[in-house]
């Protein structure tokens, strides 16, 4: 048996590069691709890029987005690209293919940070140990369960940053193809969110070389014509045609306002202005459930630097040192902290922005649990931080129970929608992390990450099986209903809605232009007027509050009522 057993180590061994990828691809199937397709698009963005890629693909335009028959010219072109290309390869356009590219990217994340993280530290278990951070951390797999821009930017920005700080750690002769290989995914970058493309790329890789004392690197021609050439090949084809189409009219929704007007001006953040502070919590919350010992290994370096009478001089040395390990951090330092600056000084915030700092922050949380796994490293801290993300979890758990069964009248109706998500939930709350527990008790270092990372896949798959399809009961259900029965007019029915935000979920069944009306302004109440005074026969939705307010007024007296749900009222004309 000792002799099988010695077979299977050397085995494992000699293959460990191909089995740390059959691993990661298995975990990736389990946490991004397994019950894509379980729960309806979500309401809002969700369902207009989808929708717009829907768009792109039936009317075969590639150069111009459009949504509900107009255009739209404010997003690159990426993400509906590779989503076309899924509904071709496919053949299918419904909500699994329509999220896979966004599931792509994701996994194209996760193994080029494996990649990376290997190759800096010239450890497959450090790669391995990133990976893992990654993929499990909260934020991170929400956000590749919904069809969304940002995850593309995400993977192809950091596929670029990664390409250049790779050249430091390479030979001279593969130098110049980390640069080209950069600038080739800074261009994808740009065609999948725009100039931030170029600018947290170019942010990052500059600041880190600057800490290097290697600026002069950025700058040699053998690396950088050749790179601007590529870059300039795939990103500016997209650029000039959408320009020799739309010409001014698009550069200024394109550049001028959605790129540096948006940015500079609160006014023009549509919504989106939030105190400088904004990411923090999101960031902190979305790494979950290795938040803790992220919190903590700050703390304990603050501490250190403060104690220690030669503080400056030890900064100093992670500036001067050319060793693997305090250059990989010091990078990924750089990389987090600059990306977060740099989203927290614009005016216009959104949580999904933040997704865009996860890859430098699963290098540093890596950093501590490889040196814990491996070497036994930072052992306290870890055992410490880990008991106390298990005792909240627990707790989090039992109380999770107590509201389920004993709610608040005020929350009674939403513990109700959410009944299946809350049991199955608390459960798993309680049980892995008493698992976790014992790992700790029994001082099994790898059995304790790999249970923070079975954690979290159990959340996603309990998240993407009662808590998504319970979040669409919000109305969302009602309006798609309504959607389907004036789809099926064989007169040709308009769509108007009245009163409410725009809810792009009626266009995935309704093929006309829909006429959103989105307040109740004196000259919103006109335009519904003369919606409503059109030839033909006109289905408008309207939120129940809203209809009872003006139904009084006589506005809805050419109105018949087709039916009525538990928020909205669908009328007819």
């Amino acid at each position: 048996m000792e002799q099988f057993y010695q077979k299977i180590k050397m085995f494992c061994a000699k293959h460990s590069s191909g089995l740390n990828i059959i691993i990661l691809g298995l975990f990736c199937y389990l946490f991004l691709f397994h019950n894509l397709g379980l729960y309806p698009l979500i309401d809002i963005d969700e369902t207009r890029y989808v929708n717009m890629s829907r768009d792109m693909f039936f009317l075969k335009d590639y150069i111009t987005p459009y949504l509900n028959f107009e255009n739209f010219l404010e997003k690159p072109p990426l993400y509906f690209w590779l989503n076309v290309i899924c509904y071709h390869i496919f053949n299918d356009t419904g909500v699994f293919v329509s999220r896979f590219a966004t599931a792509l990217t994701a996994a194209f994340s996760v193994f080029f940070t494996y990649f990376f993280a290997s190759k800096v530290m010239q450890s497959k278990a450090y790669g391995l140990i990133c990976a893992f951070v990654l993929l499990s951390s909260v934020w991170f797999l929400l956000l590749s369960h919904i069809a969304i821009l940002d995850m593309g930017f995400m993977a192809f920005s950091s596929a670029a940053i990664y390409c250049a700080i790779l050249s430091e750690f390479s030979k001279e002769s593969n130098k110049k193809y980390c640069w080209y290989s950069a600038w080739f995914f800074m261009a994808l970058s740009v065609l999948a969110k725009g100039l931030i493309g170029i600018i947290i790329p170019a942010m990052v890789v500059f600041l880190s070389f600057l800490a290097f004392r290697k600026v002069r690197e950025l700058f040699k021609p053998v690396n950088i014509i050749p790179g601007i050439i590529i870059f300039l090949l795939v990103s500016m084809p997209w650029h000039v045609l959408i320009y020799k189409v739309h010409g001014i009219d698009w550069f200024n929704d394109y550049i001028v306002k959605h790129h540096f007007a948006r940015f500079l001006d609160s006014s023009m953040g549509l919504g989106r202005k939030q105190p400088f502070l904004f990411y923090v919590p999101i960031v902190l919350a979305g790494i979950m459930p290795w938040t803790v010992s992220f919190i903590w290994q700050i703390c304990r370096g603050i501490k250190s630097a403060a104690k220690n009478y030669r503080a400056a001089k030890s900064i100093k040395v992670w500036f001067t040192s050319d060793t693997n390990d305090k250059k990989t951090i010091l990078f990924a330092v750089i990389y987090a902290v600059s990306t977060l600056l740099f989203f927290s000084v614009s005016s216009s915030k959104l949580p999904t922005y933040a997704l865009a700092i996860f890859p430098a922050l699963s290098l540093i949380i890596g950093y501590f649990w490889w040196g814990y796994v491996c070497f036994d490293k930072y052992t306290k801290n870890i055992k410490a931080s880990s008991l106390i993300t298990f005792v909240i979890l627990i707790a989090a758990g039992i109380l999770g129970a107590v509201l389920s069964y004993f709610p608040p009248a005020s929350i009674s109706e939403y513990i109700q929608k959410f009944q299946s998500f809350s049991e199955v939930t608390c459960i798993w709350f309680i049980v892995l992390p008493l698992i976790g527990c014992l790992c700790l008790i029994a001082k099994n270092r790898s059995l304790l990450f790999i249970s923070n990372v079975i954690f979290m896949l159990g959340v996603m798959m309990i998240t993407t099986v009662h808590l998504f399809p319970a979040i669409t009961t919000f109305g969302q259900n009602e309006l798609e209903e309504y959607s389907k029965m004036a789809a099926g007019d064989n007169k040709g029915a308009g769509l108007v809605t009245f009163g409410f935000a725009k809810k792009y979920s009626l266009m995935n069944d309704f093929d006309k232009k829909i006429i959103y009306i989105v307040d109740t302004a004196p000259g919103d109440i006109k335009a519904l007027k003369e919606a409503i005074s059109q030839k033909g026969r006109v289905y408008v939705i309207v939120k129940n509050d809203t209809y009872e307010y003006f139904k009084p007024k006589g506005l809805f007296n050419k109105l018949d009522t087709v039916k009525q749900s538990k928020k909205y009222i669908l009328l007819v004309k």
